[in-house]
């Protein structure tokens, strides 16, 4: 898609003047930054950088600055166009009670473009960000009006069948739900498994201490079975050397996942390792020479974010490795000196048995067709998130 800055003159759905851009190198960096303050790495323009030339041939990004009547930036959003795919594991029951044709209606409905406001690659509220002259709900609803000024500027009727604003906490859902007023309806799917780390936490033997026997028992247990393994921290020309087996472990992943949203790949990593430095972790798992697992994660100011892991089954039951990852994001985030570890969604079971928490995460979803809006809102609605035991590993006096 060529590269254009559209534009500049004063929305006709705002008071606010609305800059969008078709790359990030096209960003005023003086004004994106005025309002980030370093607030969210994922909206640093490293990042986005690294995400954005890393990615280019699966998907395209578009970014936004609303300017006050004062000329001041005071909202800045990331959106990417994005081929969202369902493997019918999460919805084929919904899909199934459907009478012809609204059956044939939602299976197309459920593999198609989505312009979606936010990072597909984390979970979290990476997509808008305001100033304080703003107030929360304010911001969203300019960011429908932003969402709409995009389409328009860079040509995306046509092309874009659903619009998304992702993933919300719930202290924001209050103000988020002004996009309800504007025809999206909100749902839940999977919860954000949170694990706070706490201030008596120097080192990883006081994590271990803080836990009931019985999971402290299985924790070293784990670092017994997964002793074999050589655990490096990679650099980007490691990371490049080593792209076919984290492309292959990657993939054995994702084939597990209920959605295909697009494949980070091993220059992404790369990208995100050298615009990033010590703020972006990749770990590559050892057994002799063969790379046998990797993990990746991002210190993002008070958060330590896991992100994504590749794993070869062939020797994960055997030797523990996703458990070590785990225990590994543990160790990592306390030596950080962050506040929290978000694990991210998926494995909930082992994920509490570690110590992480469920906290709700709401997504905002409209398809430009009324009809299949109705029918997607009905069925993705009553879809719940998955069932699990939630695991209390921590002693019962420990605060």
């Amino acid at each position: 898609m060529k590269t254009q800055v559209l534009s500049t003159k004063t929305s006709e759905y705002s008071n606010c003047t609305i800059h969008t851009f078709s790359a990030i190198e096209q960003v005023p960096e003086e004004h994106w930054n005025s309002v980030l303050q370093g607030k969210n790495i994922y909206f640093s323009i490293p990042y986005l950088t690294a995400l954005e030339r890393g990615m280019k041939n699966e998907m395209s990004f578009y970014f936004s600055i609303s300017y006050n009547s004062n000329n001041k930036p005071v909202l800045i959003a990331v959106f990417v166009l994005v081929k969202f795919v369902d493997k019918r594991r999460r919805f084929g029951d919904s899909v199934f009670k459907l009478r012809f044709p609204f059956k044939k209606k939602l299976e197309n409905i459920l593999s198609i473009n989505a312009l979606a406001c936010g990072n597909v690659f984390s979970a979290g509220e990476n997509g808008m960000l305001w100033t304080d002259d703003l107030d929360s709900r304010a911001a969203f609803v300019e960011m429908d009006k932003v969402n709409k000024q995009i389409i328009v500027d860079h040509k995306l009727k046509d092309i874009v069948s659903l619009n998304v604003f992702k993933d919300f906490w719930p202290d924001t859902v209050s103000a988020g739900n002004a996009l309800i007023e504007k025809g999206y309806f909100d749902f839940k799917i999977d919860v954000n498994m949170v694990l706070i780390i706490h201030n008596e936490w120097n080192t990883m033997q006081d994590y271990l201490a803080s836990m009931k026997t019985k999971f402290r028992t299985r924790a070293n247990a784990v670092f017994r079975r997964s002793e074999p393994l050589v655990v490096k921290s990679l650099n980007p020309e490691e990371i490049i050397s080593h792209k076919d087996r984290i492309r292959f472990l990657f993939d054995n992943v994702l084939e597990k996942s209920d959605f295909h949203i697009g494949t980070m790949t091993p220059e992404t990593f790369a990208a995100c390792k050298k615009n990033l430095g010590d703020a972006f972790l990749f770990k590559a798992y050892f057994l002799d020479d063969l790379l046998v697992g990797f993990s990746t994660s991002f210190i993002n100011t008070t958060s330590f974010d896991a992100n994504y892991v590749g794993l070869d089954y062939a020797y994960n039951e055997k030797l523990d490795i996703y458990q070590r990852i785990l225990y590994d994001y543990v160790d990592e985030a306390i030596k950080a000196r962050v506040t929290e570890l978000q694990f991210g969604r998926t494995s909930e079971l082992i994920k509490s048995a570690v110590g992480a928490l469920p906290v709700d995460m709401t997504i905002y979803i409209k398809h430009k067709r009324s009809l299949s809006n109705l029918i997607l809102k009905n069925v993705i609605q009553s879809v719940k998130p998955s069932p699990f035991e939630l695991r209390k590993p921590f002693k019962a006096n420990f605060k």
